[in-house]
């Protein structure tokens, strides 16, 4: 039988998402860095807990695309690494626990998606998808640099 002084229970837990303005900073930088680049691409910004906050979609951009985008957000948010690391993860683990994994929907191993870190907390998730993976991953990383995000 659980004593009192066996453990203590904390009933609150802080948590952390992304402001408007930082979420407004993310689309302006990682538009502006597509534009410079001279690309058309999707750019999805998800909240701590994997809400859509922000999307800004290019005309003419990829239709297949804008799933990947919010997917690469998705798992960066749910992972905690980027989408490069998960998908370099995925590959290292055995045939088995990768069937498992293949059979969550939702998750992409695919360059273009970070999680947004701040304090030791995820904030969010941020995917671009539409031009190669090294354009998408260079326009995520300028919107992480515009809000001076260690984890790039």
């Amino acid at each position: 039988m659980l004593r009192e002084q066996d453990f203590s229970m904390d009933i609150a837990a802080s948590r952390a998402t992304l402001t408007i303005d930082a979420t407004e900073t993310l689309l302006r930088a990682a538009t502006a860095r597509a534009r410079e680049r001279g690309v058309r691409v999707h750019i999805a910004i998800m909240d701590a807990s994997a809400d859509l906050v922000g999307w800004i979609s290019f005309d003419g951009a990829p239709r297949i695309a804008a799933h990947t985008a919010r997917s690469k957000a998705f798992t960066a948010v749910n992972t905690g690494m980027s989408t490069l690391q998960w998908g370099e993860y995925v590959d290292s683990i055995p045939a088995s626990e990768q069937r498992i994994i293949h059979g969550i929907e939702g998750y992409i191993g695919a360059a273009g998606g970070f999680p947004i870190l701040h304090e030791g907390h995820v904030l969010g998730g941020i995917g671009v998808s539409g031009a190669n993976q090294e354009i998408d991953a260079d326009c995520a990383r300028a919107a992480l640099e515009a809000i001076e995000d260690p984890a790039v």
